[in-house]
């Protein structure tokens, strides 16, 4: 379509031009034919090829068009006989159409040439000056010599040789400023047929033989054909592109400016050889001129020179900075810094340095020369354009090394700014280029270091490398897997006949999931190889699909022999379910034992139960006995324990004397209770252990899945239904109820108000008379403590005593019965003097073993100055077992200060003779259990009757408790017991009701 316009303009401004010469009447209409013929040029061409800048292009067709308005009217003047200079056309030429023209050229140098600088405008000055004095001499001079010219006139005439000077002047700047196109020749050639026209016509006025037709008519026509084939050829949206002026261009020009320079000397010389110096004020005046202009010309080549050495330091400074980098972005660093060092200082720009990623090694095709060009922000990619968004121009230069291309460099500023930078930027970009080509280098020679290390380590690793093809057959195997197969080379093998039979189909299958592209990136699969030997191997693989890979072309497989960590884990995994001691499962074997009972049973139909054990009173082994005696029974126990279950369960050690059981597959709830039973029948023979007969009873709380069937709410129940049966006694169980959960939140509540209870001070003491079963007479009282709540009443002592001591709270409870027990007993002593009865006070095993109890049951009886034989201190069994030193040393300081000291409940406990004569007591306290029978068993009024004796035999007193009947006191007096006390004589009283019931007993005493 281009090239059939230019032909189309081409060919109708020849029909007219030939029109023109040959039909001298209709010069005029073929004249406006073909300046219609040029504006249409004009139109097409901006619309079509949409140059960067349309201004000076329009300027252009505004001069041409009013050129053809002013030739119009000079040639109507003509025709009237008044065409006398200054005409109207005259004023349509130089007010209007030269103006225009001039401006278009000057845009449209400036648009193209980007050297804006000084040293432009002194070069086009000397250019014109040159150029002005060649017309004078030529052209206004004569008319200035003319005496027949007005002043108008001349000035006319002097006007139009001026401005095709200047357009001379402009063409030239043109020609060494834009780019060679087609567009900017025919903008040439349109300027010279305009200024040669224009000559023409002068010299022609000046001989006075213009006439139409002529040379300087076809000189115009070709000034219109020449613009309008500028305007529609493409190449023209180059004339408005910027450009960097090159050395060559620059070397033309200087060219031209010593032509010009040359001019006045030339033009002295042929007037002096051809006779006088006509125009000598006007030569020296132009040779003043141009040496003027020389000298500032060499001011601003002297700038130039300082500026110049300015960049080449700051060059060094980067090229310097730029062999110290080790990466890309130190490199992106340094050139932005160097940059910015480059322009002058507070300009606005922006860098880029686009590294080509796709280029980290030489590249075959060739790469662009190291050249520096100017481009429109428009002109880049999008991404690009939008990073150096706010500029209109980036100076661009490619980062090459040789044939290979590392990337581009990009420098937005203002346009004057980066004029500066067409000579720097190819040295810093050629500097860059090359520390980034090395690092290529660098990063090419370490992946081949690389390939050669692995490919050693491969060869010598402890893992597996295998190659197998589509049909998973071997193509490569690392020299390790020759003993993991226990073939000589497994290369050609199937890989699916060397995995165990058992696991031929997974792996098949596995590998062809790889294929599909279904198989997560390294997800690890544990196959069994089957060795040459027969042994079975466990490896973990690893299958990569590298099928694309030219030098691969298959499933890369890396595996690992695992045998030897998998036979750890399964040992430690054994041992973390197992208890070392007993050999049954543990705490945690025992809780997924739950979860999975629990989850077959609601899938079944079935009853889970679930059972958790203690041995009442185990400790009291471990302190008499010692703590392998206790392991021994902890082993013996377990073995009972397993024996009595049978195959309905699974038992466990869950951490000192504590055991769980799951029982799997019952029918119902009345099942399990069944077992539990059994359980606790199994336990009532005594074990032998180490030589020594033990009895160990259970404590047993249960919970089954008829009540919940998640395996925490499980333990849970069963351990609130252990608490309750310890709480309850001992060698009992208890089946988990909602009410046991009551319970549990009713003894954490009385934990709570206990606490606040001793610091209220809510407690009281009864005390109940021990007295002389023989005569009936009070020998002492023992203290029993009860709680004063305020909202639940008098609570005995059943309901907080074993609370108090779960949580330490008995040792503050204990020291203030004892400080009171004391107190009132002091009262007593002083009231009914030796009649008063001793005070018998119990202390826990806790509060015994607390840090300086004995101090202070000393410091009390100096206190209230009560005599120690009138204290009795109430311990049980459990405190005399045992191995400890600190214990006996303290009952004998309390015995050697006088205080008594009884063993209460005896034979309720781990009853046992060795203490009773290794730790000297005063008195054995009979509990209630043996009393109650005495009257209806003889068995067990033998029994009594042979603890009383040995009572005798170690001079120890006996106190029955809980004497109810007169049989029952007949009979204890007849086996030898003095004392005793119980409902029989007087129910538990408070204080004063003590020293009233003293009272009325002394009439009797005296009698007695």
């Amino acid at each position: 379509m281009s090239r059939r316009a230019l032909w189309i303009l081409a060919g109708w401004t020849a029909l007219l031009t030939a029109f023109y010469a040959g039909v001298p009447a209709w010069r005029g209409v073929a004249f406006i034919g073909i300046v219609l013929g040029n504006s249409v040029a004009y139109f097409i061409g901006l619309r079509r090829n949409r140059p960067r800048r349309k201004l000076p292009w329009l300027l252009l067709w505004g001069g041409t068009f009013f050129f053809a308005v002013g030739s119009v009217v000079a040639i109507a003047l003509k025709e009237l006989g008044d065409n006398s200079p200054p005409s109207i056309a005259d004023v349509i030429m130089i007010g209007v159409n030269q103006p225009m023209l001039l401006l278009g050229f000057l845009l449209l140098a400036r648009s193209g040439a980007v050297s804006r600088d000084r040293a432009v405008m002194l070069d086009s000055l000397m250019l014109a000056a040159g150029a002005l004095l060649l017309a004078w001499v030529f052209l206004i001079g004569p008319k200035f010599a003319d005496p027949a010219l007005n002043m108008g006139e001349k000035a006319v005439s002097a006007a139009y040789p001026i401005f095709d000077v200047l357009t001379l002047a402009l063409m030239a700047r043109i020609a060494f400023g834009a780019a060679r196109s087609t567009s900017a020749a025919f903008m040439l050639a349109s300027g010279t047929c305009l200024a040669a026209a224009d000559a023409v016509y002068s010299y022609s006025q000046l001989n006075g033989d213009f006439q139409l037709g002529g040379i300087a008519d076809f000189c115009w026509i070709l000034f219109y054909l020449f613009g309008g084939l500028a305007v529609l050829h493409p190449s023209m949206t180059a004339l408005t592109q910027p450009r960097v002026i090159t050395r060559h261009q620059l070397d033309a020009r200087r060219v031209v400016l010593g032509v010009a320079s040359l001019i006045a000397p030339t033009i002295l010389f042929f007037q002096s050889v051809q006779g006088p110096v006509r125009d000598g004020v006007v030569i020296a005046i132009a040779s003043a001129v141009l040496v003027l202009l020389a000298i500032a010309r060499m001011s601003v080549v002297t700038a130039g020179l300082r500026r110049s050495m300015g960049r080449e330091r700051e060059l060094r400074r980067a090229c310097e900075a730029l062999l110290s980098t080790t990466d890309r972005e130190q490199v992106t660093t340094v050139v932005h810094e160097a940059i910015a060092r480059l322009l002058p200082p507070g300009t606005d720009h922006l860098v880029v340095l686009a590294v080509d990623e796709g280029h980290e090694a030489a590249s075959p095709e060739p790469a662009a020369a190291t050249t520096v060009d100017l481009r429109d922000i428009g002109e880049l990619p999008a991404e690009l354009a939008a990073t150096l968004a706010g500029f209109e121009l980036v100076l661009h230069c490619p980062l090459s090394v040789g044939t290979t291309r590392r990337g581009d460099l990009f420098v937005a500023a203002d346009e004057t700014a980066l004029v500066g930078l067409q000579e720097s930027v190819p040295v810093l970009a050629g500097q860059a280029a090359s520390m980034l080509d090395q690092f290529a280098l660098n990063r090419e020679i370490g992946r081949r270091n690389s390939e050669t290390y692995f490919r050693t380590l491969i060869l010598n690793a402890a893992d597996i490398i295998l190659i197998v093809d589509d049909n998973n057959r071997i193509t490569y195997a690392s020299p390790s897997a020759q003993p993991l197969f226990g073939l000589e080379n497994p290369v050609g093998a199937d890989l699916i006949d060397l995995v165990a039979v058992a696991g031929r189909h997974d792996v098949e299958q596995a590998l062809d999931v790889v294929r599909t592209h279904l198989h997560g990136p390294n997800e690890v699969e544990h196959w069994t190889v089957a060795h040459a030997d027969g042994s079975a191997i466990e490896v973990e693989v690893t299958v990569r699909d590298l099928r694309h890979e030219p030098t691969v072309e298959g499933l890369v497989l890396t595996m690992r022999d695992v045998t030897e960590r998998a036979r750890l884990e399964q040992e430690l995994l054994r041992r973390a379910y197992l208890d070392p001691l007993t050999g049954l499962g543990n705490r945690l074997k025992f809780h997924d034992t739950v979860a999975e009972v629990a989850t077959d049973a609601a899938r079944e139909g079935t009853t889970a139960g679930v059972l958790l054990i203690n041995i009442d009173d185990f400790r009291v082994v471990n302190d008499s006995m010692g703590h392998d005696v206790g392991d021994e029974l902890l082993i013996a126990v377990s073995r009972r324990l397993a024996d009595a279950l049978g195959d309905r369960g699974s038992v466990s050690r869950l951490g000192a004397d504590e055991f769980g059981v799951v029982v799997h597959g019952a029918t119902d709830t009345t099942e399990v209770e069944h077992i539990t039973e059994e359980i606790v029948s199994a336990f009532t023979a005594p074990f032998t252990v180490s030589g020594s007969v033990v009895t160990a009873h259970l404590s047993i709380g249960v919970a089954t899945g008829a009540d919940i069937d998640d395996a925490q709410s499980l333990v849970s129940q069963a351990d609130v239904a252990l608490g309750t049966a310890k709480s309850g006694g001992k060698a009992r169980w208890r089946r988990y109820e909602a009410s046991l959960h009551e319970q549990v939140l009713e003894r954490m509540q009385l934990r709570t108000e206990l606490d606040q209870a001793i610091a209220d001070g809510d407690f009281i003491l009864h005390y109940q008379p021990i007295v002389d079963l023989a005569t009936g007479r009070v020998r002492g009282v023992e203290a029993l403590v009860r709680w004063q709540h305020p909202g639940r009443g008098m609570v005995p002592p059943l309901q907080f005593i074993q609370v108090a001591e779960e949580c330490g709270l008995i040792v503050p409870l204990g020291a203030w019965v004892l400080r009171q027990s004391v107190a009132d007993a002091a009262g007593w002593v002083r009231e009914f003097g030796a009649d008063a009865p001793y005070v018998s006070v119990n202390v826990s095993v806790r509060q015994f073993r607390s840090t300086g109890f004995v101090t202070q049951v000393f410091d009390v009886l100096e206190e209230f100055g009560l005599p120690a034989e009138r204290l009795t201190l109430e311990i049980t069994e459990s405190l005399l077992l045992g191995d400890h030193e600190s214990i006996n040393e303290d009952i004998a300081a309390l015995r050697n200060a006088g205080i008594h000291v009884s063993i209460d409940d005896f034979g309720t406990g781990y009853s046992s003779l060795s203490y009773l004569h290794r730790v000297p007591v005063d008195t054995l306290k009979l509990d209630k259990s043996f009393v109650d029978t005495i009257s209806t068993s003889q068995q067990q009024l033998d029994l009594v009757r042979g603890i009383i004796q040995l009572a005798s035999t170690l001079h120890l007193d006996v106190v029955a408790e809980g004497i109810e009947t007169a049989t029952d006191q007949r009979l204890l007096l007849e086996g030898g017991c003095r004392y005793g006390q119980g409902f029989l004589f007087a129910r538990p009283m408070p204080h004063q009701q003590v020293r009233e019931h003293l009272q009325a007993l002394r009439p009797v005493v005296s009698a007695a």
